[in-house]
């Protein structure tokens, strides 16, 4: 799928317009650093802007998100893919993105029902919340069980270890890169581990790549939510340079999802 230009351009399924032009992702900040001798001393850091973008489908409000303002469109596909709401980019026909970047409104050709009032995502919290249901299912299982070859793991781990853009100069934000059929690997970064993992989702989908043949990859801890994502993207590799939880190893076992953590450039522990 060619999307060209995708500020305000069109794809071939869907039609994308993005308003939002965002100038600065971070900003300065002064504060006192206190040294363990008692030493005083003005500092300036680079923080990150948090930014609250919300989620509407079909006129219903489906989430409000506290993001890293950037990849807005692969983070709205990629949630609405990994909550379950869509099977793919053919449920898509529309989507508009305000100039503020707060609001991303979402026509689908299917209906979907809202089940819960609209509550807001913190940026970091554990809980994943979903709001709304549609008739398509989230994926229980994943369709084919997959180990990847060690040099697929340690060339994921060494581009985690050269550091992001903004993780370089903020240290503030997770990372997740997507690793595709022919070997590329596209990095995403968010103040949230699953809005990362989920740009990273979108970014998949929007290219058209079979997520069979994908890896993943997230700086975050693995707990179950984060299971539940791979599992619903439904690629077969999730690899992280933290450690799951007894519940995420569990599932994924049970679900055929290859686990792997502790993943450095020299090593790393499969589940």
């Amino acid at each position: 799928m060619s999307t060209g230009d995708r500020k305000g351009q069109s794809t071939e399924i869907m039609d994308i317009n993005n308003k939002f032009h965002f100038e600065s992702w971070t900003g300065n900040k002064e504060a006192m650093r206190v040294s363990a001798e008692g030493e005083k001393s003005r500092v300036e850091n680079l923080l990150l802007h948090e930014h609250t973008l919300e989620i509407d489908v079909n006129c219903n409000k489906f989430a409000r998100l506290v993001c890293t303002p950037q990849n807005l469109e692969e983070l709205v596909i990629g949630r609405l893919f990994t909550s379950g709401i869509i099977s793919g980019t053919d449920d898509i026909n529309r989507i508009f993105i305000c100039g503020q970047g707060n609001i991303a409104d979402v026509t689908l050709g299917s209906d979907v029902q809202l089940v819960n009032e609209l509550e807001t995502e913190k940026s970091c919290c554990s809980a994943n919340h979903q709001f709304m249901q549609s008739t398509s299912e989230k994926r229980k299982e994943i369709p084919v069980r997959v180990e990847p070859e060690p040099e697929v793991v340690f060339r994921l781990a060494a581009f985690f270890k050269k550091d992001s853009a903004l993780h370089s100069k903020t240290n503030g934000t997770h990372s997740a890169y997507l690793m595709t059929e022919d070997g590329s690997v596209t990095g995403f970064e968010d103040i949230s581990r699953h809005n990362a993992l989920d740009k990273a989702v979108g970014s998949m989908l929007m290219g058209e790549h079979n997520p069979a043949k994908c890896v993943l990859f997230t700086t975050g801890r693995v707990p179950v939510d984060m299971v539940e994502k791979a599992i619903a993207s439904g690629i077969p590799v999730l690899v992280s340079k933290s450690v799951p939880t007894i519940e995420a190893v569990e599932l994924a076992h049970t679900a055929g999802l290859c686990l792997i953590g502790k993943a450095w450039p020299d090593s790393y522990e499969r589940y």
